[in-house]
C-alpha cells in the first residue's frame, strides 16, 4: 500500500515538532512526508513542504501528488493545547483534509489530531474534539518502556522540548516510522462523540554494523585462501600434494573430451607384392611390340607410367599458390608474411584457409564451428569441485585422500587469477615484441612470447631486456605449473603444437608422394630395335616362303609350318627378353599402386588434422576466456559485499527516553565463535555453484522463449574466444579487469543472515548483548529494548496530569489499546510500541483553574465512551484494584 502522511500546524511552537521530525529524517528513522504550515480553507492548497532525508523543500503540491499513486493518505493536525498558543481553526482542518483527499484521490483516509499538551488542555470542547477524526492527546510524560518509571513533563515547556517529546509520539500515531508498518490508528475505528484518547509512544532501533562488519569481514574476506567446506557424511580435507591432484583432474577431464585432442584417422593399409598375370604381361608385351613398330617404345613406356601417376598426383603447389599462399607459408614455415613466428590464433586461421583451398576450392562444403559446451560445462565442474569437493559429475568426482574428499587450498591453485598474470616486460620490449602480458594459463602464448624474445635476443637495442624478460618469464612458468589450469592447458597445448606438427609432415608427404616417371633406359630402346629387327627378319622369312610356295612348288603347308615355328621362336625370344628387362616397371607399378593408396590416406589425414588444428584453436581461445572468468572469479569467489547507502546522520543527544538509539558492541571472541559456526554452515560442498552460476545468468542469460532457465542454457558457453570480440571475450575481460564480479558475498551473507535467524540463533544474544545508547551509558539488550520487542497485553497508566480525580478513579488513565510492530534488519531490529487509552469524554479532562473541563452549552456524558476496538484488540477485562501512584491526585 502506497501512503503519504501530512502533517498540518499553525505557526509558533508547533513548527519545533517540524524541527524534532527533520533531525528524525537524518538520523534515517522516520519516512518522507509532507508539512503543511498555517494552511486556509478558503485558499486553494498550491505548495507543501516535503521532508526527505532530513531536507525540507517546498514542492507544487498538483506535480506531487501527480508523480506517485497515493492509495492511503493520513492526514495529521498538530494542535498545541496550551495556554497562549495559536491553533488552527477546525474549519480550516477540515477544509484543507478536504482538498489533500480531492488531490491525491486515497481509496483510505485517516484523520488524526495530535494534541499537544502538558498540564490542563486549553481549547473549548469543539476545538479539542472534532467528529470525524482521531482526537488524540499526547500524554505529558517521558519513560524508557511501558513497564518502567515515568518523569511527568513540566506545565511550561519549551518550543524545543514541545517538539522533542511529541514528535515521536506523532510519529507512531501517524506511522512514519522506517522500516515498520505502524500505523496503531489505520485499522482503530474513530470514537462517537466528544471524546479524546490519550497516547504514548516508544521505539528502539539497534544497529549492528559493526557486529555484521566484524563477521562479514572474517566471513567472506578474499583472500585466496578457500574455505574447508562442512560435510557431515564425510571428512574434506586439503590436499597435500597439489600438483597430483590438479594433473590427475586434467587427465580424467581430457580422457572424457578426448575428441577435442584429437580427431580420427585412417591407418595405412598393407600391399603385398601382387603377381602380374599372364594375360596382363601378353597385352603389355604386344603393346610394346606395336609401340616397336611405330618406332615410339618410349611413348609406351611412359602411357604404362602415366597411367599409375595421374591417378595420385594432388597438385599441393598449385592448389595453395593459386588459392592461399600466404596461408601455406605460415602452416609449413611458422612465420607470418611480416617474419615474426606464428602465433596458435595466425596458425589456426592459415589452417582453415589452406582446408579450403586443397579441399573445398569452392567453399560449398567449410566445416562448421565445432559445438564445445559441453566440454567448458565440464572444465567449470572441475575447477570448482577441486575448489569446494561438490559432486557435479559422476566422471568428475572429487579427489580422494583416503576417505575424504579433498580440495586444494589456494584458488591460483586451481585456476590462477589476474593477479597472477605476466606484467614484467619492459616498455620498449613489449612495443618490439608485440605482447605485453600473458595470461597465467597461456602456455602457447608464454611459448610464443619465449620464441619472439629468442629472436630479439640477437638485437643490439633490445637484447639485454630480452634476455632479463625470458628469464623472469621462465621462473614464472615454473611457479605456476601445478595448477588445474596450467594442468589443462599444457594438454590442450601439446595436442594443438602435435597436430600442427602432424599437418606439416602430410603435407611434405603429400607434396613429395609422386616422384616423375623416369626416363626410358638403354635396355628398353634395345629391346625395342631387337623387336623391330626381328619383325623384319619374320616378315622377310613369310615373304621368302611364300615365293618359294609359289614358284617352286613347296608344300603350302611346310610353309607355313616353317614360318609359324619361326614366328612363335622370335615372339618367344623377344617375349623372354620383355620380361627380363621390365622387371623393373612391374616393381615401380606396384609401388605406384601402394603410393596411390597411402596418398588416399594422407589426404584424408591432413584433412582431419588440419580440422583439429582449427578446432583446437577455436578450443584455445575458449579455453583462455574461460580461464580468465574463472580465475577472477575464484580469486574473488564472494566477491563485494553491495556498498551501504548513504550514512544517515547520528543522534547523540536531545532524544527523548522513550526513543532509543543503539548500537550493539561485538567482542572479538563472540565473533570468532560465530564465524565458526558460521562457516561450518554455510560452507558445504558444492557451495560455489550458486554464486558463479549467478555470474553468468546475470550478465548472459538464456535467450527469450528458451524452454531451458539458469547457467548452463545460456549461449555464452558457444561463443567463440579471446581475441573475437564475441560476449564470451567481453564478459570474461569483463571478470578479468575487475569491472564486473561475483555477488557471492551478498548471497552468502544473506544466508548467514537466515542462519543466525534460524538454526544459529542462540548465537545472536551474545553478538548483540551489549548496546551502546546514543548520548547514554552501554546497557544489556535486554534493558535496552525495554521488551517493547515483543507482544504483551495492555497494562499500566498513562499520566494523570490531564484528567480529574474522577476519571483517574475510574480508570480512564488506564492503557487499553496497545500496538507493537518489530522488523530485523540484519542483526538488528527496529519495534515500536503506542499505547492508547479508552475514549475518555472531554468532562474527564483537567480544566484551566478547576477539576472538570468548562462545557459551555455542551452536556457532559455521564460516564466515559466504552472503548471501540477492532478485532485484533485484546478483549477488555475489569480494571483491577491499582493503589494511587506517588506524587498523583
Amino acid at each position: 500500500m502506497s501512503a503519504l502522511t501530512v502533517l498540518i500546524a499553525p505557526t509558533g511552537s508547533a513548527h519545533s515538532v517540524l524541527s524534532a521530525l527533520t533531525d528524525l529524517s537524518a538520523a534515517g528513522m522516520v519516512d518522507d512526508f509532507l508539512w503543511v504550515a498555517d494552511p486556509s480553507a478558503q485558499a486553494q492548497l498550491a505548495s507543501v513542504v516535503l521532508v526527505s532525508g532530513g531536507r525540507a523543500r517546498d514542492v507544487a503540491l498538483p506535480e506531487l501528488v501527480s508523480a506517485r499513486r497515493t492509495s492511503l493518505l493520513r492526514v495529521c493536525s498538530v494542535v498545541p493545547a496550551l495556554p497562549g498558543e495559536r491553533r488552527l481553526s477546525v474549519g480550516d482542518e477540515t477544509g484543507i483534509a478536504d482538498q489533500l483527499i480531492r488531490a491525491t484521490g486515497a481509496g483510505e483516509v485517516v484523520r488524526i489530531r495530535a494534541l499537544v499538551a502538558r498540564g490542563p488542555v486549553v481549547g473549548s470542547p469543539g476545538e479539542i474534539a472534532v467528529p470525524g477524526w482521531h482526537n488524540v492527546i499526547i500524554s505529558p510524560e517521558d519513560s524508557r518502556g511501558p513497564e518502567f518509571g515515568r518523569i511527568p513533563l513540566g506545565e511550561n515547556p519549551t518550543a524545543d522540548d514541545l517538539g522533542r517529546y511529541a514528535a515521536p509520539v506523532i510519529a507512531g500515531l501517524a506511522g512514519l516510522w522506517r522500516r515498520l508498518d505502524h500505523a496503531p490508528l489505520d485499522r482503530l475505528p474513530v470514537v462517537p462523540g466528544q471524546s479524546v484518547r490519550l497516547a504514548r509512544s516508544f521505539y528502539r532501533s539497534l544497529r549492528t554494523d559493526d557486529v555484521e562488519s566484524a563477521l562479514s569481514s572474517a566471513l567472506l574476506t578474499n583472500d585466496g585462501v578457500l574455505p574447508l567446506p562442512s560435510d557431515q557424511r564425510s571428512q574434506v580435507v586439503y590436499v597435500a600434494d597439489v600438483a597430483t591432484a590438479t594433473a590427475t583432474m586434467a587427465d580424467v577431464f581430457w580422457r572424457k573430451h578426448a575428441a577435442v585432442l584429437r580427431g580420427p584417422r585412417q591407418a595405412y593399409a598393407a600391399n603385398p607384392p601382387q603377381q602380374i598375370g599372364a594375360l596382363t604381361v601378353l597385352r603389355m608385351f604386344f603393346a610394346f611390340v606395336w609401340a616397336s613398330i611405330r618406332n615410339a617404345p618410349a611413348a609406351w613406356y611412359r602411357s604404362v607410367v602415366d597411367s599409375v601417376s595421374s591417378k595420385i598426383a594432388v597438385g599441393v603447389e598449385q592448389a595453395v599458390f593459386q588459392g592461399q599462399p600466404a596461408a601455406y607459408q605460415v602452416v609449413v614455415n611458422g612465420r607470418t608474411s611480416s617474419g615474426r613466428v606464428a602465433g596458435w590464433a595466425d596458425i589456426g586461421a592459415a589452417s582453415t584457409a589452406l582446408s579450403g583451398a586443397l579441399f573445398d576450392p569452392s567453399g560449398q562444403l567449410a566445416d562448421a564451428d565445432s559445438d564445445l559446451s559441453q566440454v567448458w560445462q565440464d572444465y567449470a565442474r572441475s575447477a570448482l569441485t577441486l575448489a569446494d569437493a561438490g559432486e557435479r559429475s559422476r566422471d568428475l568426482p572429487p579427489i580422494q585422500v583416503g576417505s575424504a574428499r579433498a580440495i586444494v587450498k589456494h584458488s591460483a591453485e586451481v585456476v590462477p587469477g589476474p593477479s597472477a598474470a605476466f606484467r614484467a616486460i619492459p616498455g620498449p620490449v613489449a612495443a618490439a615484441v608485440e605482447v605485453d602480458g600473458v595470461d597465467p594459463t597461456d602456455v602457447l602464448g608464454a611459448a610464443d612470447l619465449a620464441n619472439r624474445l629468442t629472436d630479439l635476443e640477437s638485437s643490439a637495442d633490445h637484447g639485454v631486456g630480452a634476455r632479463s624478460t625470458l628469464t623472469e618469464l621462465r621462473g614464472w612458468q615454473r611457479n605456476l605449473g601445478r595448477s588445474f589450469g596450467v594442468a589443462a592447458a599444457q594438454r590442450l597445448g601439446d595436442a594443438f603444437h602435435g597436430a600442427y606438427n602432424e599437418v606439416q609432415q602430410l603435407l611434405h608427404q603429400v607434396n613429395t608422394a609422386v616422384a616423375p616417371p623416369p626416363e626410358p633406359d638403354q635396355r628398353n630402346k634395345s629391346l625395342g630395335r631387337a623387336i623391330q629387327l626381328t619383325v623384319v627378319l619374320l616378315v622377310l622369312l613369310a615373304a621368302l616362303f611364300v615365293y618359294l610356295t609359289l614358284k617352286w612348288d613347296v608344300a603350302w603347308w611346310v610353309s607355313l609350318l616353317i614360318v609359324l615355328s619361326a614366328v612363335l621362336f622370335g615372339l618367344g625370344l623377344c617375349l623372354w627378353g620383355f620380361v627380363q628387362s621390365q622387371r623393373t616397371i612391374f616393381a615401380m607399378l606396384h609401388q605406384r599402386r601402394a603410393t596411390i593408396d597411402r596418398l588416399e590416406v594422407d589426404r584424408h589425414n591432413l584433412r582431419a588434422a588440419l580440422r583439429d588444428v582449427r578446432r583446437l584453436a577455436q578450443a584455445y581461445g575458449q579455453f583462455l576466456s574461460w580461464n580468465r572468468a574463472l580465475g577472477a572469479y575464484l580469486e574473488a569467489p564472494l566477491g563485494s559485499p553491495a556498498a551501504a547507502g548513504a550514512a544517515a546522520l547520528p543522534i547523540s543527544v536531545g532524544l527523548p527516553m522513550s526513543t532509543g538509539l543503539g548500537t550493539a558492541q561485538p567482542h572479538d571472541p563472540d565473533v570468532d565463535d560465530a564465524v565458526g559456526y558460521l562457516r561450518r554452515e554455510l560452507f558445504r560442498p558444492g557451495w560455489l555453484t550458486p554464486s558463479w552460476d549467478n555470474v553468468i545468468v546475470s550478465h548472459i542469460p538464456p535467450r527469450q522463449g528458451s524452454r531451458e532457465v539458469g547457467a548452463e542454457a545460456s549461449p555464452v558457453w558457444l561463443d567463440h574466444g579471446r581475441g573475437t570480440g564475441s560476449s564470451l571475450d567481453r564478459w570474461s575481460a569483463d571478470l578479468y579487469s575487475g569491472v564486473i564480479g561475483s555477488t557471492g558475498a551478498d548471497m552468502v551473507w544473506g544466508d548467514a543472515l537466515r542462519s543466525l535467524g534460524g538454526p544459529l540463533g542462540e548465537l545472536v544474544p551474545r553478538l548483540v548483548g551489549t548496546v551502546a545508547v546514543a548520548g547514554g551509558a552501554t546497557l544489556p539488550l535486554a534493558e535496552f529494548l525495554a521488551d517493547i520487542d515483543r507482544d504483551a497485553p495492555p497494562t499500566g497508566s498513562f499520566d494523570h496530569a490531564l484528567l480529574t480525580d474522577t476519571a483517574v478513579t475510574g480508570g480512564a488513565a488506564a492503557v487499553r489499546v496497545d500496538v507493537r510492530h518489530r522488523v530485523r534488519t540484519g542483526l538488528g531490529i527496529v519495534c515500536a510500541a503506542t499505547q492508547l487509552s479508552e475514549a475518555i469524554g472531554l468532562d474527564y479532562l483537567r480544566a484551566p483553574g478547576g477539576e472538570g473541563a468548562s462545557t459551555g452549552t455542551w452536556e457532559a456524558p455521564p460516564s466515559a465512551v466504552p472503548p471501540v476496538v477492532d478485532s485484533p484488540a485484546p478483549r477488555l477485562e475489569p480494571d483491577q484494584f491499582r493503589p494511587p501512584e506517588m506524587g498523583q491526585a
